[in-house]
């Protein structure tokens, strides 16, 4: 196969490990655990070394790999402890699944609501999960080069 037609990743993320890490290892903030080719809440071994995990990176640099913005209308403003306590609970779940996707924060703003995760799947869990309970209009885009994912929703 030629060199030029090998897949290339869509973007590189510098807040993975260029490198794997050693397995055992253990995140010094969080206490994710780095263990069969992957990072984990519940895993068996000892720690052998410390280091701060991908997620925490992004967390301290307040470097997104998603950012979901709400726009601000009349259903927001209506439901909007119900929207936020919604992105919450979906979040929670996907965090106990994968260690790395985590909801970094969630902003009230004039134009609406900006939520911002460590990466993307927790991004499109997040709005599929606003789309299935309260409708509205969703759309999804992905620049080349940039490697944050970005959502907007809205609804009148």
């Amino acid at each position: 196969m030629r060199r030029d037609k090998r897949f290339q990743p869509h973007t590189p993320d510098s807040y993975r490990a260029p490198a794997r890490v050693q397995g055992g290892t253990g995140c010094q903030e969080c206490g994710a655990v780095y263990e069969n080719g992957r990072w984990t809440w519940n895993a068996s071994a000892e720690h052998t070394a410390q280091l701060v995990c991908p997620a925490c990176r992004r967390i301290r640099e307040h470097a997104p790999g998603g950012e979901l913005w709400l726009e601000s209308g009349a259903y927001l403003v209506a439901h909007h402890q119900e929207v936020v306590s919604l992105l919450q609970h979906e979040s929670a779940d996907e965090q106990r699944l994968h260690a790395l996707e985590r909801l970094m924060s969630i902003e009230d703003q004039p134009e609406g609501i900006r939520v911002t995760t460590t990466g993307p799947h927790t991004l499109r869990r997040l709005s599929e999960a606003l789309v299935r309970a309260h409708h509205g209009h969703l759309s999804i885009e992905y620049r080349d080069g940039e490697g944050v994912l970005r959502a907007r929703w809205s609804r009148k």
